[in-house]
């Protein structure tokens, strides 16, 4: 068994970059989500949530997810998702579809990059 999930959060200009590490599931799924909702300040335009450290994922960690997406979305704050190509967390995220809840990419850059675009999502 991996460490449980951890948060660290760092303001980049106008965005809040959120990353986990560790192992996101049933058992602190709900507390992370609310977590990751409060460093996300109203002010930011946008918020990044960096997957890289991301050992698993589960479905209920996935739903909070989903919902972490929708309340920033409802704040009229943007979301990009970083999860690296050939993760098993990203091949997860796949297969439920997750970037059509928000924009996924390979790095940290591209995710900022994309906020920065106001022509994306």
């Amino acid at each position: 068994m991996n460490a449980p999930a951890t948060l660290h959060a760092e303001r980049r200009g106008d965005h809040v970059v959120v990353a986990l590490h560790g192992e996101l599931d049933v058992f602190n799924a709900t507390d992370m989500s609310r977590s990751i909702e409060a460093a996300v300040p109203p002010d930011a335009h946008g918020a990044v949530l960096d997957l890289t450290g991301l050992d698993f994922v589960d479905s209920s960690a996935i739903r909070k997810l989903f919902g972490i997406v929708a309340r920033l979305t409802e704040r009229r704050q943007r979301v990009h998702v970083v999860s690296p190509a050939g993760s098993a967390v990203l091949r997860t995220l796949e297969l439920v579809e997750f970037s059509r809840a928000a924009p996924m990419h390979d790095t940290l850059d591209d995710a900022i990059a994309g906020l920065d675009d106001r022509s994306s999502n």
